[in-house]
């Protein structure tokens, strides 16, 4: 014998391993799996036109994915999540890739592109109107006028020992202890 065991795979899972190896190779790829492969959902369905469109635009120049990252990020969203992608996608990359988009495009003819441009311009707008997510930057942030949330902010010092004052009125200074517990310095002290 010359060491090595002879094993006899049967056919079917030579092709199965082979079929899951292949997968895993176009995952990493980043390449989506051929039509075969797709389940029939509806959402990548009706995105495939616009993916496509997007495709053949950035496949121009070979550089353009690394130049303008957002919209090849859309683009790779597309072809996972169909038009779901944009409502997952987060808005100020949509923003930057719709700028991105803009800013190539100068010729709308192709139909497709002018739905996917409408479809993000879409998106962002309506996504921007949602709550904790207004239209300008001031608005983009919660204003926390809710019981359930600390606002937080500076202030000048005195101030903060004007607080502190107040707060030290209202409670004995026993209780104040009793509530933090032993300090530090009063623990490591030998008794």
């Amino acid at each position: 014998m010359t060491g090595r065991r002879s094993t006899s795979l049967r056919p079917g899972l030579v092709a199965l391993l082979r079929a899951r190896l292949q997968k895993i190779s176009r995952l990493l790829r980043g390449s989506p799996p051929p039509p075969a492969l797709v389940r029939t959902d509806p959402a990548i369905a009706e995105a495939a036109p616009l993916r496509q469109a997007l495709k053949q635009l950035l496949d121009l120049h070979p550089s353009s994915r690394q130049l303008m990252r957002h919209l090849g990020y859309v683009e790779r969203a597309l072809a996972r999540q169909g038009t779901r992608a944009l409502d997952e996608v987060p808005v100020e990359v949509m923003e930057t890739a719709l700028e991105q988009l803009d800013a190539i495009v100068s010729n709308w003819s192709d139909r497709d592109l002018a739905d996917l441009r409408s479809r993000m311009a879409v998106a962002i707008k309506r996504r921007s109107e949602e709550a904790f997510f207004g239209p300008d930057d001031d608005a983009r942030r919660s204003d926390f006028a809710t019981a359930s949330r600390l606002l937080v902010g500076d202030v000048a010092h005195s101030v903060f020992e004007e607080l502190q004052r107040q707060y030290q009125g209202l409670l004995p200074q026993e209780r104040i202890q009793v509530v933090l517990g032993p300090s530090p310095a009063a623990s490591r002290q030998p008794g």
